[in-house]
């Protein structure tokens, strides 16, 4: 019987990723201050069949809760609360063009217009959300016929979430009004994130990052990171990179700008 690995974990230092510290990535969609990326190394080389043992001891440990950011009130802020349980799902990653949403350029499919508009709705409140074109009616309105064009195998993918994540923004979003800009935040934030290797026998390539989306809850099972979970826009991934023994958290929290304390 194989003994689990014991992991030691160490705070990085800050990244600079091009395209989501880009400023019109930033503060085009609203998204300053609702997200916190940070990255920490491991010890131990990783195995898929670790993942979940890693990902538990990751928010249990002691070096992590004192650097790892969280929502508190109006900030961010480092609690440094040990994980008491850890809820955590497996995300498919397999995504290697922006082809996939072609289908949500193309008229037919009633999302835009030929010129790339978003086609216009009745309003309809929809959890905390206002729904009042095609786009967020293909993401949240079960009833409306545009809610298929993908299936949810589809919908779990990473980069789906991340497009779905800037469409249905924050508090202070500013929508808009065409299509493009999403897209093309969704293609910087997904290229900083994830990495991209070639196949040893085939040449072929694959995503070969690794992404786990958690729920991180105190001893009272209070869910902290993220917190709320409940709301769709409160969201956390693990990112873990075997050959670099990394890992990147990416929490985003619905709301207003924030800022890091």
């Amino acid at each position: 019987m194989e003994i689990e690995s014991k992991f030691t974990f160490v705070p990085l230092n800050e990244k600079t990723y091009v395209g989501i510290n880009d400023k019109n990535t930033q503060e085009y969609l609203g998204l300053k201050g609702n997200f916190v990326i940070q990255n920490f190394s491991f010890n131990e080389q990783f195995q898929q069949y670790h993942k979940y043992h890693l990902a538990d001891a990751f928010f249990k440990d002691n070096t992590v809760a004192k650097a790892l950011l969280s929502k508190q009130g109006s900030a961010w802020v480092r609690q440094g609360i040990q994980a008491s349980s850890v809820q955590i799902k497996q995300v498919p990653c397999s995504i290697l063009s922006m082809s996939f949403f072609d289908k949500l350029k193309d008229s037919d499919n009633r999302i835009v217009y030929n010129s790339g508009t978003i086609r216009k709705r009745y309003d309809l409140q929809i959890e905390d959300f206002l729904v009042s074109d095609n786009l967020r009616g293909m993401l949240l309105d079960e009833e409306s016929e545009e809610y298929n064009l993908y299936s949810e195998y589809e919908k779990n993918e990473f980069v789906f979430q991340i497009f779905q994540m800037l469409v249905l923004g924050g508090t202070l979003c500013q929508f808009e009004d065409v299509i493009q800009p999403y897209l093309d935040i969704t293609r910087k934030i997904y290229k900083d994130l994830i990495r991209v290797q070639k196949q040893n026998t085939s040449n072929d390539l694959f995503v070969s990052t690794l992404v786990l989306e958690v729920v991180a809850k105190d001893d009272t099972g209070q869910d902290y990171f993220p917190f709320n979970s409940s709301n769709r826009q409160n969201i956390a991934f693990l990112l873990i990179d075997a050959n670099s023994r990394e890992i990147t958290t990416f929490i985003h929290q619905y709301g207003g700008y924030c800022p890091v304390n």
